[in-house]
């Protein structure tokens, strides 16, 4: 298919600023570095999936990930995971500060839990005090929104937070709720701190039966298309701007040329 010379300029990254040629060239630099380095990092370069992941809406990205395929993104910004690891090393600290100063072991902060055998996690936090799993998420105002709406925060989070909760309880610790405390990554104070909460209920067990069956009608996805008896287009996709954008899968020249990749459907995605 032919690409006209606006599409194929359209697609470059756009020039760094700066206040000259020199200094435009340099903050290029620094970008590259810093998406190098986001690119090698253990989360970025882990084989299984994790709680994080498990929820996720889209069957054709799930299934890709466990297959190994190949990273065609090349449009995401490792920006925001970059703030966000940043800040729950300090919220580690923040934690451990507590018990210290405080002489006390109230929170226990980034432990391994195993909520699934093949799907282990790092629950970023767990309150003794409260009995209760709390995840940080450093979000961006549009996502906030999301989190404060009357009906909560995404499904993908929500499963997160639950297996967690699955995990902790499965090495023998009390959860009698979860809490996704999410903070302003983009403001300029903590005024926009936003606590959702969820009291552990036999609905969430109920939750997490379906979410494990449905892992499991992923890993036989991800059997097929190791094998190369389907492709990444044969499987349903649940297309939306958030999962697309930052899907390893995601390009969307694959709508023109048919090559490698997930078109997505951010044009529609609401």
């Amino acid at each position: 298919m032919t690409i006209s010379p606006a599409d194929f300029m359209g697609s470059a990254p756009a020039p760094l600023g700066g206040n000259t040629a020199w200094a435009s060239r340099y903050a290029g630099e620094i970008r590259r570095m810093i998406t190098a380095y986001s690119e090698r990092r253990p989360r970025s370069l882990q084989l299984h999936l994790g709680p994080s992941e498990l929820g996720v809406a889209c069957d054709r990205q799930v299934a890709g990930k466990m297959a190994g395929l190949p990273k065609t993104n090349h449009v995401s910004d490792p920006w925001p995971s970059f703030v966000g690891t940043a800040i729950h090393a300090e919220m580690e600290n923040v934690l451990h500060w507590y018990n210290r100063v405080n002489n006390v072991m109230r929170f226990v902060a980034e432990q391994r839990v195993t909520p699934h055998p093949n799907h282990p996690g790092t629950a970023d936090g767990y309150d003794a005090v409260e009995q209760c799993v709390l995840d940080w998420k450093a979000l961006g105002e549009s996502t906030m929104n999301k989190v404060r709406r009357a009906e909560g925060p995404p499904r993908k989070y929500v499963v997160q937070l639950l297996l967690y909760g699955h995990g902790y309880r499965l090495m023998g610790l009390p959860v009698k709720r979860v809490v996704l405390a999410a903070l302003p990554r983009t403001s300029s104070s903590l005024d926009g701190v936003h606590v959702w909460e969820r009291p552990h209920t036999p609905a969430d067990d109920e939750l997490l039966a379906l979410v494990f069956q449905q892992t499991e009608h992923r890993q036989q996805l991800a059997i097929a298309l190791h094998s190369g008896q389907i492709s990444l287009l044969d499987i349903d996709a649940a297309p939306s701007y958030d999962e697309c954008y930052f899907c390893p899968f995601y390009r969307p020249e694959s709508a023109r040329d048919g090559l490698q990749g997930c078109p997505g459907n951010l044009k529609n995605a609401q």
